[in-house]
């Protein structure tokens, strides 16, 4: 029976964690805020957005796009130097993407 409480709770807090990111990540969005929005996906561990995803966002310019890689690159160097910090451990997200040397930023796609 306490297992099942305990289960249930995690659930709620993961189900509360991932609301509280998703508007935190709207908020963002709704304010222009491209650079720390890129800041807080390669902080998290998360994948980069392609234009597609940023432009269903609002950000219509490839400055948005630069502002948003700038700091998501900033986030990414952050999330892998400190891949033992608490926030990583908490939220492993993408587990290889510090070891992915591939060009995943979208460059060719945008005729780099």
């Amino acid at each position: 029976m306490a297992s099942w409480v305990i289960r249930c709770l995690a659930g709620c807090v993961i189900l509360m964690l991932a609301g509280c990111a998703g508007y935190h990540e709207n908020e963002l969005a709704k304010q222009q805020e491209w650079e720390q929005l890129g800041e807080y996906h390669g902080g998290q561990g998360y994948r980069e957005w392609s234009n597609n995803d940023l432009n269903k966002h609002g950000a219509l310019s490839e400055t948005d796009y630069e502002k948003y890689r700038a700091g998501y690159l900033q986030g990414r160097f952050e999330y892998c130097s400190g891949r033992n910090n608490v926030n990583t451990v908490l939220n492993p997200a993408y587990p290889d993407e510090c070891n992915d040397n591939r060009s995943s930023y979208g460059l060719v796609e945008r005729g780099y």
